[in-house]
């Protein structure tokens, strides 16, 4: 009797310490609720009262931690696993625990005070000591809290500056207030855009195009601006852009081996000067890329981690492509096209595996250039336009057709990821 009663009260002190902890937090964030890779997300995104956090299987150490809305998208445990991070998954009405007031999803009805980014990472170090990871409270993280990115991540840069590796999403004007974040930390951004905008923009390249010719235009900082030409809802497509942004700033940035966990991991440093440039006010199908210490005659120059990054960009930010690629995935589509909205994903495929690529176009062109970012996997010279027997590594693929003009001018698909397993 005496030992069921000491089992008893050791239990009843256990709640009491998990209650206690989850005191400190606002509703649904404690105790950590686990996500494992069994549910549908299509059934998982449903659920909009708690926060998730997602380990890749067989991970021992994760590798960094991706703070990801819960939304109508492709299933982000796919860059999760990829990444070897950990994943919190924060359903919208979230945001006003992390320190953004939108009464629409009327969370501040709960009557707790709007929150900060502290909030988390106290959960990052609750979740620690539950999962024994001691390594979440140091790990780098990456994020896609989709449009108050700007008033989030400034937040916690100012918390944890050495924790925050790359980030994205946020309303243009909100982006420009926050210039001690884009000169720290690479920051992608992406918006709607109107016939209005492109005849402004037109006239602006033609109003500079003299004045800026044969001129150096390195980046101002690291923050990058694409449009979602095509998308009338944008964000159903802007995490095709995001996902391959995060992905190269984590290939360039993440150093290969990581420190005990637990221990501060030393970031390699960016430096703007060794990244891409990429000219947003260029409306067409071959927007300028350079190296940023390259870069000249650029009305609007954007930054990128890598030459990789600056031709899925370039892809993505496309306007009327006279070209798509078919195959081995397609691009995303609208809403409307598909029975599940997405960012694009086709289903995965093992590396080393044997693909053929195929793309549509005008019977005129010369040549189609089959890609992966910058890298050339072949070329076809005449239609139809395939190729096959190529294999992709393990990683997010980002592949582009080119179509090749008989006068030379090029003209860019827009990208169509793909995960390699």
């Amino acid at each position: 009797m005496r030992t069921i009663a000491l089992a008893c009260g050791l239990a009843a002190l256990g709640t009491m310490a998990l209650t206690a902890s989850a005191a400190e937090f606002p509703p649904g964030w404690l105790p950590v609720n686990r996500l494992d890779e069994k549910p549908a997300w299509a059934d998982f995104r449903k659920i909009d009262d708690k926060v998730h956090l997602y380990l890749p299987k067989d991970v021992k150490t994760v590798r960094g931690v991706f703070a990801c809305f819960v939304f109508h998208s492709q299933d982000p445990r796919e860059l999760a696993d990829l990444w070897g991070f950990a994943m919190v998954t924060v359903p919208w009405p979230f945001e006003y625990d992390l320190g953004h007031n939108d009464k629409r999803n009327g969370r501040y009805k709960l009557g707790h005070p709007v929150g900060d980014m502290g909030v988390f990472l106290r959960y990052l170090e609750a979740a620690a000591k539950e999962t024994n990871h001691a390594e979440l409270t140091t790990v780098p993280i990456v994020g896609w809290l989709m449009q108050n990115g700007p008033t989030l991540c400034s937040d916690l840069y100012k918390r944890a500056p050495d924790r925050v590796l790359a980030w994205s999403d946020g309303f243009p004007n909100r982006v420009a207030q926050v210039p001690e974040l884009t000169a720290k930390v690479p920051f992608a951004y992406a918006w709607e855009f109107t016939p209005a905008e492109e005849k402004e923009r037109r006239a602006l390249q033609e109003a500079k195009f003299d004045l800026l010719k044969g001129k150096p235009t390195p980046t101002p900082n690291l923050s990058c601006r694409a449009n979602t030409y095509g998308f009338p809802h944008g964000v159903y497509s802007k995490f095709n852009f995001f996902a391959f942004y995060l992905d190269r700033c984590i290939a360039q940035r993440l150093p290969k081996d990581l420190s005990e966990p637990g221990k501060p991991v030393a970031l390699k440093p960016w430096v703007r000067e060794d990244g891409w440039a990429g000219d947003y006010n260029e409306v067409g199908n071959w927007n300028a890329i350079a190296p940023v210490k390259e870069a000249k005659g650029m009305v609007d120059p954007q930054w990128l981690p890598d030459e990789y990054a600056a031709w899925a960009w370039r892809a993505y930010h496309t306007h009327r492509p006279e070209i798509r690629l078919t195959a081995p995935v397609g691009e995303y589509r609208k809403s409307g096209d598909r029975k599940d909205c997405g960012f694009g994903f086709g289903p995965a495929v093992k590396a080393g595996a044997l693909l053929a690529f195929a793309a549509e176009g005008p019977d005129e062109l010369a040549k189609v250039e089959f890609r992966d970012g910058d890298r050339l996997l072949g070329v076809v010279e005449k239609a139809p336009w395939k190729l096959e027997g190529l294999k992709l590594d393990r990683g997010l693929h980002a592949l582009i057709a080119v179509g090749v003009k008989t006068d030379g001018t090029r003209t860019s698909s827009r990208p169509a990821l793909l995960t390699v397993k």
